[in-house]
Parts: structure tokens; C-alpha cells; sequence
């Protein structure tokens, strides 16, 4: 009897370790599996109500289409006594995490995040020193390659009467990658010699001086065009701009422009006011836009500002309005001019055209705006709303082997207010230019990069409050003791 326990003993002793290894082997097997899983299938949330921790979607297309790694080093140290440096360190950290994390593709990284102490990571402070020649504290370099490009922690954030108003690093941390990873910067020229609207102008009701630091933000370079002294559009034109020209074109510049969009499948976005003579009605047939000389009038109470400008809630699906339907923002223009599809444009297969932006049902294109006082709608005369007040056209440049050949595109936009100094930053106004430019260029994944405004909360409390909140907070796990007494002695008795 007594060997036969002692075999039971052993066997269950036995038993017990083979099932202690396998539970140890399972679990293990259940701790990779969920590593796997969770490095592999994993979704991220944003529960922030500003998206804190969300980079827009045209920082995410930039980073998607980076073919050379990028390296991001900030030598701003942990400890620090002034807490300016303090609160930036902070800002970058959680800002740039996101950037790292848009860089992994395929399991290699292609931009890569470094906090470096120059003073106590001497090392790393020497190569730092011998490959970006940096050896000051407080300094924040991009690099790509050869190219290397230093940030200013001035242009970081957004400023209001000397009050910081919002966080500006997504879109300087964009545009500096933009600028170390591209090998050549896409150059838009602006026509000039007609009173055309300039880049240099502060003017807030005629100036574009926020308009080209808008652009070079995005790594574009901008240059001026007179068709007048060049012979023909330069080389590097990867678009042109005609913004609001105040005199008509020459035949013999027209036809320069006609060139460049037809034998070299040129890219242009075209902003014409009303009561004004463009000179550009053979170039707008050839591309099926029909700029009509009138007056769109809207008097739909949801479509006027308290100014008199003209909201613009009506967009027709289209990558460059995309966005706006999306998130449901509107336009803000000034007085508008029809520009709708030539019916003419019809009879030509490799052409496209589509109307961008529509008015309200209670609006007119007012044909007698010059002599009719005051301004009023006759159905015999004036086009009944909504009217278009904007066109897109592109055409192929054929096919080959099977394959369509993209050819040109055009914007025509029947105002130009809404891209001056005082509108260009007031609803969607930039993100309606930036993606015009991005489609005609053909970058239709890349859209605009909001700034980011500071949130902060603050809870302000008298004594009186504090006491009474204490004095609440301390009733709940009293009245839980008690209960929990009175079931003990309950349960006793």
C-alpha cells in the first residue's frame, strides 16, 4: 500500500510541474501573441478637443512620400532655468512624437526625433559640432542628407499685442522637412504690369505679402512675371498666378500664355474681379471657362456678412473643396463675378470642366450693374441663381499605349478678395488657394496646416467653495463606511 501512495504522490507531483510549465508557456505564448498584435493592428485616438495630438492631413502627405530619412535634433535640456525654454521643450516633445510616429513605414523610420544635452552628453555634442557645426545650447536643426536647415524658436509660436495666441511648430516642422527632402523647390511666378495685386504689398485690402509667406511656408518659391519685357514664360514655372489684373492683357500676351498652357501643358489659377477687362477671353475658350462681364448679387440671409461680403457655403465635390465639404467650412469672398463652363467646351473630349463654387438660390448675375440704379433682378436679362463664381478645367494631352497623358490645368476664380492681406486667414480662404495650387500641380493629397491655438484651464475657487467641495467629497466614502459597518454587525448578529 504504502508504495503504491507514494507512486500516486509523485505522479501528482509531476502533474503539478508539467501543468505549472504549460500555464508559464501559454501565458508566455499569450504575452507575445498580444505584442504582436498590438505592434502590428493598432488604431490611435485623438480625444483632445484640438486635435493636440493629431498632425493635419497635408504633414501626414509630406511624410508619406519622403524617400530619404529625416533627423530632427533639439538641444534644448531637460533642466533648464528659465521656463520659456521649459514650456518649448514641451511643446516639441509632444509635437514631434507624432512626427516620429507618421515616419515609420515598413519597419524603417524616416524621421527620426533626438533630445541632446550638449553638457552632458558631450560625445554626441562633438559630432553634433563636427557634422551640423552646432554647439550652442537651445537650438533646433533638420537634416536630410547635405542639407541642413536651423529653426528659430521666435517663429515657433503665433503672436496677439505681445500675448502668445497659438502653437505654429506643425507648420514650421513641415515646411523645414519640405526644404531639406525636396531636391528642387516648385516655383509659382505672379503676372504683373496690368495692377495686378503684389506680393509685396502690406496693403490689407490689395496686398499679398501674407499670401507669399503662406507659400514659402510650404517650400514654394515665388517670383513676379512680366509678359511684357519676357519673351515667353520661364522654364521653372511650375504655375502662374494672374492675380486681379486691373487692365487688359495685350493680344500678344495672351497668346504667350496661350502657349505656355497648350505646348508645355502649362498650370495656371487666374482671379479676375468685376467691371474689369481681362483681355483673356481666347485663352478662358480654349480651356472651356466662359468669365461672363457681370455682377453676382446674393441676398440669401445666410450668405451675407454683416460687411456685405459673401459667404460662400456651396461647394461642388472636387479635391480642392474636398476639405471644406468635409469640416463644413465656408468661404469668405468679396463682390463676385460669374465664371461657369462654356457650353462650346463640349465638342472637346479631352477637355474637363467643372464648376467649383456655387451662390445661393436667392442670387443673380446682374448684366446692367453699370447703368441700373439701384441694382434689382429681371428675369429677362440677368441669370437666376445659384450662379458659379468658380472653374476648373484640365485637358489630356492623349493617349499612349493605353495610358492618358495629363496635359494642363486652370483655376479661374470670378473674385479675388478672398486671397488678400485682411481675408486670406479668415475661414477656409487659404486652404480654397493652397489646393487649388496643390491640384493644379497635381499634389491632391496635400492639404492645409492649421495653427494650433493654446488651450488652458484654470479653475478658479473661494475658500467658502473649497470648503464646501471638501465638505461633499467627504460625505460619499463616510456614508460608504457606515453602510459597510451596519452590513458587519448585521452579518454578526
Amino acid at each position: 500500500m504504502k508504495p503504491s501512495r507514494f507512486n500516486e504522490f509523485r505522479f501528482a507531483r509531476r502533474f503539478r510541474a508539467i501543468n505549472r510549465l504549460v500555464q508559464i508557456l501559454l501565458s508566455l505564448s499569450l504575452i507575445i501573441a498580444l505584442n504582436f498584435i498590438s505592434a502590428n493592428y493598432f488604431k490611435r485616438f485623438d480625444l483632445t478637443k484640438s486635435g493636440a495630438y493629431t498632425l493635419a492631413p497635408e504633414s501626414k502627405a509630406y511624410i508619406r512620400q519622403l524617400k530619404e530619412p529625416v533627423e530632427i535634433i533639439v538641444t534644448i535640456p531637460k533642466e533648464t532655468e528659465e521656463d520659456e525654454f521649459g514650456i518649448i521643450r514641451q511643446d516639441l516633445k509632444k509635437l514631434l512624437r507624432e512626427y516620429e510616429f507618421e515616419g515609420m513605414r515598413d519597419g524603417k523610420a524616416y524621421v527620426t526625433v533626438e533630445f541632446v544635452d550638449i553638457y552632458r552628453q558631450r560625445k554626441r555634442a562633438h559630432e553634433l559640432a563636427t557634422n551640423y557645426n552646432l554647439t550652442k545650447e537651445n537650438a533646433i536643426i533638420i537634416a536630410s542628407g547635405e542639407k541642413v536647415r536651423e529653426i528659430s524658436q521666435i517663429g515657433l509660436y503665433e503672436y496677439d499685442d505681445g500675448k502668445t495666441r497659438g502653437f505654429r511648430g506643425e507648420q514650421v516642422f513641415t515646411s523645414a522637412i519640405l526644404d531639406v527632402s525636396s531636391k528642387k523647390a516648385q516655383k509659382i511666378y505672379f503676372l504683373v504690369g496690368h495692377g495686378e495685386m503684389r506680393l509685396d504689398d502690406v496693403d490689407p485690402l490689395r496686398g499679398l505679402s501674407q499670401l507669399e509667406s503662406f507659400l514659402s511656408e510650404r517650400n514654394f518659391e515665388v517670383a513676379t512675371l512680366d509678359l511684357a519685357i519676357d519673351k515667353n514664360v520661364p522654364e521653372d514655372a511650375s504655375l502662374v498666378v494672374v492675380p486681379s489684373p486691373q487692365a487688359s492683357l495685350q493680344p500678344e500676351e495672351v497668346e504667350k500664355l496661350r502657349r505656355y498652357m497648350s505646348d508645355r501643358n502649362g498650370r495656371m489659377i487666374t482671379l479676375i474681379d468685376p467691371g474689369r477687362r481681362h483681355g483673356m477671353d481666347e485663352l478662358f475658350f480654349d480651356w472651356g471657362v466662359l468669365a461672363e462681364d457681370n455682377v453676382v448679387v446674393d441676398v440669401g440671409a445666410d450668405f451675407r456678412a454683416q460687411g456685405g461680403d459673401l459667404i460662400i457655403r456651396h461647394f461642388a465635390e472636387h479635391p480642392i473643396t474636398q476639405l471644406l465639404i468635409d469640416y463644413q467650412i465656408t468661404a469668405l469672398f468679396g463682390q463676385p463675378r460669374s465664371v461657369r463652363t462654356d457650353p462650346a467646351s463640349a465638342n472637346d473630349s479631352r477637355l474637363q470642366v467643372h464648376q467649383l463654387i456655387g451662390t445661393s438660390d436667392k442670387s443673380w448675375a446682374e448684366r446692367d450693374y453699370r447703368t441700373q440704379k439701384p441694382i434689382a433682378f429681371d428675369a429677362k436679362r440677368d441669370q437666376k441663381g445659384p450662379i458659379s463664381i468658380a472653374t476648373v478645367s484640365s485637358r489630356s494631352s492623349g493617349i499612349e499605349l493605353g495610358i492618358t497623358i495629363p496635359g494642363g490645368r486652370m483655376v479661374v476664380f470670378g473674385n479675388s478678395d478672398f486671397i488678400t492681406n485682411n481675408r486670406l486667414r479668415a475661414f477656409g480662404n487659404h486652404t480654397l488657394f493652397i489646393n487649388s495650387a496643390n491640384w493644379a500641380l497635381d499634389r491632391t493629397s496635400l492639404l492645409n496646416i492649421p495653427t494650433r491655438k493654446l488651450e488652458s484651464h484654470q479653475i478658479v475657487m473661494s475658500e467658502s467653495d473649497l470648503q464646501r467641495m471638501l465638505t461633499y467629497f467627504a460625505i460619499v466614502p463616510a456614508a460608504t463606511a457606515m453602510f459597510g459597518l451596519l452590513i458587519y454587525f448585521i452579518r454578526r448578529h
